[in-house]
């Protein structure tokens, strides 16, 4: 498993109210720091919100009575995902994750036990995907600069010297101690496939206190929805890994969480060789085999890893796990660029221009 991209994923919120195509990121942001209101209606409106935080673009749009009300709301749930990237940022210095990268490899790291908890999650995850889903990845993150003019991938032999480093058995948890650290100095962690769903369950759970009972909470792609929409299901639309046009419009039941990792938000080519993000832990190297996988699930934590799982995993491992796993259902992109979809999902799926979809 490797960080999940940080800067958007496979799907967007979809419909007359909400740009098909994506801005640029300052544009994005310029726009979206104040409270917008999208839609009127007689009883309530429609305010959307965005700020950068975790490494993306958070946008809440929020229905309400009172514009004071959508903004009071907002800025809570702001500041929660604002207090969890101080947790988890692998790059600030007061973070637990930076700390436990610093010197989990020589001693015990005293960690908060939010962070504990969230990390004997991604252990149980990996534990139940076969090593597909694995935090460990950031121990080769120092090879793989994906994304850097000129990119080149790092030799077989430098990647395998790393690889005996990694694995969910490399992490040791201590949850009487409120510790962490890790049987080798070379292991490092990082939560990018995980945070961002814990940061929108986070999100959800201060709106809801806050007496919201319609929103949507978007993280660069990843979303959760409570309630609806003026009496319609939210709706987000699913985009083709390399054209990048919407392909499918999904409507989402209250509750619903949708995430997707994909090949195509941050990757190099080098030498006619697509080069992602995204790492196989066996390998070392880019996942093969998958351009895109989208979760949808009640839980957004399980929604980001099991999307970042899956990928790495394959659709044909995937689909095993999906058959014991009725909870998640998920929508597959090959690198033929062929479709598979969970047939529970055949009733929320509207999809553009007669594709053909294999339903299982």
């Amino acid at each position: 498993m490797s960080g999940r991209c940080r800067g958007g994923s496979g799907t967007r919120p979809y419909g007359k109210n909400y740009m098909k195509t994506k801005l640029s990121f300052v544009a994005t942001i310029a726009v979206l720091c104040s409270m917008v209101l999208l839609v009127s209606c007689k009883d309530s409106h429609t305010y959307r919100v965005g700020r950068p935080l975790i490494g993306t673009l958070i946008n809440l749009t929020i229905v309400t009575d009172s514009e004071a009300h959508a903004a009071k709301a907002a800025e809570a749930a702001f500041a929660e995902i604002a207090r969890i990237e101080s947790l988890f940022s692998p790059f600030r210095k007061e973070s637990d994750v930076y700390r436990l990268n610093a010197f989990g490899g020589d001693r015990e790291v005293p960690v908060s036990g939010e962070t504990l908890n969230l990390l004997e999650q991604a252990v149980e995850i990996s534990s139940a995907t076969d090593g597909a889903f694995d935090i460990t990845f950031a121990t080769l993150s120092g090879l793989w600069k994906v994304g850097s003019d000129p990119f080149v991938p790092p030799s077989m032999e430098r990647v395998r010297r790393l690889l005996g480093s990694m694995g969910a058995e490399a992490i040791i948890l201590l949850k009487q101690k409120n510790s962490a650290h890790f049987r080798n100095r070379n292991t490092k962690i990082g939560l990018g496939g995980i945070a961002k769903g814990y940061a929108i369950l986070r999100a959800i759970q201060v709106l809801r206190k806050h007496g919201i009972t319609d929103a949507i909470v978007d993280a660069g792609g990843d979303v959760q929805v409570i309630g609806n929409r003026d009496g319609s299901s939210w709706r987000v639309g699913l985009i083709h890994p390399r054209t990048k046009n919407i392909i499918a419009a999904l409507a989402l039941e209250p509750g619903q969480s949708v995430a997707t990792s994909g090949d195509y938000e941050r990757f190099s080519m080098y030498k006619g060789k697509r080069y992602h993000h995204i790492l196989d832990p066996r390998t070392g190297f880019p996942a093969e085999g998958m351009t895109s996988v989208t979760v949808i699930c009640a839980d957004p934590v399980a929604a980001d890893a099991f999307a970042t799982a899956f990928f790495v995993m394959g659709k044909e491992r995937a689909r095993k796990i999906l058959s014991r796993r009725r909870d998640l259902r998920t929508i597959l992109i090959d690198k033929n660029m062929n479709i598979s979809a969970s047939r529970e999902l055949k009733g929320q799926v509207t999809w553009e221009g007669g594709l053909q979809v294999e339903w299982f």
